[in-house]
């Protein structure tokens, strides 16, 4: 944890106006950098910004930033942990904190509306005097009724991807629709998709299809998947459940999770940190519908070993076990054994025994999934044996 806190305070450093804190936005402005002014600039698609010199466009910048139609067009856009920052500058315009999360004020920091500096070997995230202004100028009772929609409907589109993958529009409204008293259209929902799209996003429009955008870095992954899921029942989660889903780092902690978690506490990983985070792992290579040396190698990695026919034994078959309770894209959101129960060409019943058992304590190469794999085909591992 140590190392990681000192990875994010320098990637606040790094961002950061090194020198006293300034809350007048014109002053702030007149002592950027041309390519830091040049970048707001962009960011609020200044005309003629091309041709302007250092000072005009600090002064052009101002009137731009400070604009209450201009403020209210950009915190539409904010997601929940941007908004609740803003909400939380607001009241204490000035606040030190070195561990701050980069990606909790990076859009509004790109957009003007939130500066940071350090000094004495502190950071401090400041927001404007003028943006403060701005901002009582707007009806805020009207503006939160909108965000709010806003929100709302954007983690449902973050949900339903996390959890399939890629599905149908007409599928979010029907859940959404299902869930909440204020309905909403599949035409508002797609001028919503298209308003969340005017920033970079975990999904995007393909085909009929919302679609992960990571399933598209080789579309051969997004046809795939689309083969896998045909005809096939969705999962369909509780509201409360459902929302859960929006977080990207949210699994269900399944009771055959803890049952692996509680066999490796007791005898293999007395730290409680590397045992969280070796679950975690394990989870995600299942989701991923990873091969089972990949798993292993989570605890190859670790320097975990197994020394006996036994405890390999019981490791595998909890490990199968936390597979098949496992939500994954290619059942629609389904576990295996929940797929197991459904009749039809598609049920795809448990995994099998997992591996044989060697007489000797487990080990694999260390091979990453994008390394040659050691086959020798000249393909990715992952693309090859590793699929």
């Amino acid at each position: 944890m140590e190392n990681q806190d000192l990875l994010l305070e320098q990637k606040n450093i790094q961002h950061a106006i090194i020198g006293d804190v300034i809350t007048d936005l014109s002053e702030i402005l007149h002592n950027l950098s041309k390519a830091r002014l040049s970048s707001l600039a962009s960011a609020h698609k200044l005309p003629g910004r091309s041709k302007m010199k250092k000072d005009e466009l600090a002064t052009a910048l101002l009137g731009v930033i400070s604009d209450p139609t201009n403020l209210e067009s950009i915190l539409a856009k904010t997601e929940s942990k941007e908004w609740e920052l803003f909400e939380s500058l607001l009241q204490s315009p000035i606040q030190q904190n070195n561990l701050a999360i980069y990606a909790h004020y990076y859009f509004l920091m790109e957009h003007g509306l939130v500066f940071t500096y350090f000094a004495e070997g502190k950071l401090y995230l400041v927001i404007p005097d003028q943006i403060v202004a701005a901002y009582a100028q707007i009806d805020q009772s009207e503006f939160k009724k909108v965000h709010e929609r806003f929100l709302s409907v954007y983690n449902y589109t973050l949900a339903l991807t996390n959890l399939y993958g890629v599905f149908k529009p007409a599928q979010l409204v029907k859940m959404y629709n299902a869930h909440n008293d204020n309905s909403l259209s599949e035409e508002e929902l797609m001028s919503y998709i298209e308003f969340f799209l005017n920033r970079e996003q975990k999904f995007v429009l393909k085909d009929e299809y919302i679609v992960d955008s990571s399933l598209l870095i080789e579309e051969s992954d997004y046809k795939e998947l689309l083969k896998h899921i045909k005809n096939k029942p969705h999962y369909i989660p509780a509201k409360n459940e459902l929302i859960k889903y929006a977080d990207d780092s949210y699994f269900e902690m399944t009771p055959q999770l803890k049952a692996l978690s509680n066999f490796l506490a007791k005898d293999f990983v007395r730290d409680s940190e590397t045992l969280e985070y070796l679950i975690d792992d394990i989870q995600l290579a299942c989701s991923a519908e990873s091969t089972l040396q990949e798993i292993v190698y989570e605890f190859e990695r670790r320097d975990i070993q197994f020394h006996n026919k036994e405890q390999v034994q019981r490791v595998m078959s909890l490990i199968a076990d936390v597979y098949n309770h496992t939500r994954i894209w290619s059942n629609c959101g389904h576990t295996p054994t929940e797929m197991g129960k459904f009749p039809g060409n598609f049920r795809s019943g448990p995994m099998a025994t997992p591996f044989r058992i060697p007489n000797q304590p487990v080990t694999v190469n260390k091979i990453g999934r994008n390394d040659p794999c050691t086959c020798g085909s000249g393909k990715k591992y992952k693309k090859c044996c590793g699929k």
